[in-house]
């Protein structure tokens, strides 16, 4: 299947959420107000259609793939979306590719993504920007890293800005997954976003470790908060001369409806790279570009979509 730009793309990472995350967030005290006003200041959300009981999550989805000639989607799932992420996924087969949201803090951390394991996840989400006083080398993640590389699962981290006002940017550096990525040479980590305003840090991470990948998910806003000026071509140019095109994978960050799934940053990012591969001495040819938008995706998890 080839996209609306003309290659095969798997979408390494979005979002998938239920009816149950809206009541979760309520009961955490999350205001719809709060909510919507961020996403209008630092996204291009205008508005959101959040699920709700009649609302048919993974068949929209689904549909959405269809529409753009995406071949499947690698979603963050969190608890409250965990039973319907599952359903989703066994009534679409090779549609979607889970990786469960977990929290090292959890007394039941690593025993949940043994479960997820099971449950035929491939991978895991860590969201450090979100901690508070916790770090990804401090010792209650090392439990969580260890039934990773036992049960061979991808470990995605948002690192840097988030969109949620409660975070705490102290843990949000990802030169600090060095020491694990050291520690867990078996294990593939992912700094999302690439790094999310921590652009020269993920590139550090690039040289440093080999099993330490970068995504190139979302609008990428982090780039308007930077002391210089840089735009997509620039950032890849830079990802590439750090790492090579094994390094990187494609994702959008989609999450919610109506905006649906984002092929406003497919097309931006797939523009950016045949522009890179059109320059005199290119940095990435057409097998490389296959390898960010398809093909690291796959090798890294083995999924078959």
């Amino acid at each position: 299947m080839d996209s609306n730009v003309g290659i095969p793309v798997v979408d390494a990472h979005s979002h998938y959420f239920s009816t149950n995350t809206l009541r979760s967030w309520l009961q955490r005290g999350r205001t719809m107000e709060s909510f919507t006003n961020r996403t209008k200041t630092r996204t291009d959300m205008t508005s959101i259609e959040l699920p709700d009981e009649g609302m048919d999550v993974a068949q929209r989805w689904v549909d959405e793939l269809d529409r753009h000639g995406v071949e499947a989607m690698g979603v963050m799932v969190g608890n409250d979306a965990y039973d319907e992420f599952l359903d989703a996924r066994d009534r679409f087969p090779g549609r979607f590719l889970g990786y469960h949201n977990i929290n090292p803090r959890d007394p039941d951390a690593a025993e949940r993504v043994d479960r997820a394991a099971g449950d035929g996840f491939y991978g895991i989400k860590l969201y450090p920007s979100s901690w508070r006083d916790l770090r990804v080398y401090d010792e209650p993640c090392y439990p969580v890293y260890e039934a990773a590389k036992e049960r061979g699962m991808l470990v995605f981290l948002h690192f840097g800005i988030t969109i949620g006002g409660q975070a705490d940017l102290r843990s949000g550096n990802p030169i600090d997954i060095q020491i694990p990525a050291r520690d867990f040479p078996d294990v593939n980590f992912v700094i999302a976003h690439f790094g999310a305003g921590y652009f020269r840090e993920t590139l550090m991470m690039q040289y440093q470790a080999d099993n330490v990948y970068m995504d190139s998910s979302g609008s990428n806003s982090w780039m308007k908060y930077q002391s210089h000026p840089l735009d997509l071509k620039t950032i890849f140019r830079q990802a590439l001369t750090a790492g090579g095109p094994e390094k990187t994978l494609f994702g959008t960050d989609s999450t919610f409806f109506p905006r649906g799934w984002r092929i406003n940053v497919l097309e931006a990012q797939y523009r950016a790279l045949k522009e890179l591969s059109e320059e005199e001495d290119p940095l990435i040819d057409v097998e490389g570009i296959g390898k960010v938008f398809r093909g690291n995706i796959l090798r890294l998890t083995g999924f078959k979509p």
